[in-house]
């Protein structure tokens, strides 16, 4: 749930403060690694696991946070310009 919340915390950053075009994507994919190394650092600190676990962790989470994110930009994007004309262009 934790990890959820920073990926959906990201993604708005994301655009909120990134341009529409080539660049959003690529914040969107360094930000889910941020998200990632956030999410193993903030459940190292909480329930202090070992190492191997946090490394464990965030090997997974490299993967598939930045999918997450951009799902999240991608739906904070549509809900955004829902209400801007036929085309939904920003």
């Amino acid at each position: 749930m934790v990890a959820l919340l920073i990926d959906a915390v990201v993604a708005w950053l994301v655009v909120r403060f990134v341009p529409p075009g080539w660049k959003q994507p690529l914040a969107g994919l360094l930000g889910g690694w941020l998200a990632a190394i956030a999410d193993s650092a903030v459940m190292a600190l909480t329930f202090g696991w070992p190492p191997v676990a946090i490394l464990s962790r965030l090997t997974v989470g490299l993967l598939v946070h930045p999918l997450i994110v951009g799902g999240f930009a991608w739906l904070f994007v549509k809900i955004r310009s829902r209400g801007k004309g036929p085309a939904g262009a920003a």
